[in-house]
């Protein structure tokens, strides 16, 4: 008997060694599993930051563009000659007035700038 009790606990000892393998071997299939899910999600992430980084880029880029051609719309010398082309001239200093706006229209008051003697007040 004591060779069959023997038996047993070698029995008994193998499979739970074989069990202890086996849920050894499922938790690094699981844990290998996970490793790739979070691989998976970092390369994923990597590929979006990568596009908004071009995006970001790009839109810097279009924004210079947009701030150079202002600038060059608001020119004065640009401004100047695309009014001569359309017919426009200069205005002579006496067509120049500068107006006061006031709260009642008795208080409006105009004066002709920069001519001699038009710093006076017209009523």
């Amino acid at each position: 008997m004591n060779t069959n009790t023997h038996r047993r606990e070698l029995t008994a000892r193998g499979r739970r060694a074989r069990v202890a393998k086996l849920v050894l071997a499922g938790v690094l299939f699981a844990g290998l599993f996970v490793q790739i899910g979070m691989l998976a999600g970092i390369s994923a992430q990597s590929k979006e930051l990568d596009a908004v980084g071009k995006e970001i880029v790009e839109l810097n880029a279009r924004r210079d563009n947009l701030e150079l051609s202002l600038s060059m719309l608001k020119n004065p010398e640009r401004i100047e000659q695309l009014a001569l082309q359309m017919g426009m001239e200069r205005p002579t200093e006496d067509a120049i007035r500068v107006v006061s706006l006031a709260l009642t229209p008795e208080d409006a008051q105009t004066q002709t700038a920069e001519l001699p003697g038009g710093e006076g007040v017209v009523q």
